[in-house]
């Protein structure tokens, strides 16, 4: 729960560390997961190697739109493995 600086504030030393401890936890199960979903997607891009290949060295403007589409998505899969913070930051973007 996100707190104002007024409550903060008024927390006691006590409740504010156990409110840091849980917000480490926290950090930390969201970093496994964001380290087990990268393993995944590390797996996947390397058992479909030959059509993200075949997408990546592809003109998209000569592709079907589906095929488009896959084009898009692998390239936003690999951007994901290789950047994952600039892939974030792109999506926020968007």
């Amino acid at each position: 729960m996100q707190r104002t600086r007024a409550e903060l504030e008024s927390m006691s030393h006590d409740d504010l560390v156990h409110r840091v401890l849980e917000l480490q936890d926290l950090l930390r199960e969201g970093l496994a997961v964001r380290e087990t979903l990268h393993a995944v997607l590390n797996a996947l891009l390397a058992a479909k190697e030959a059509e993200v290949a075949r997408f990546a060295d592809a003109d998209a403007a000569a592709l079907p739109i589906e095929e488009q589409e896959l084009k898009r998505a692998w390239a936003a899969a690999r951007h994901a493995v290789a950047n994952p913070l600039g892939a974030a930051r792109k999506r926020q973007g968007a």
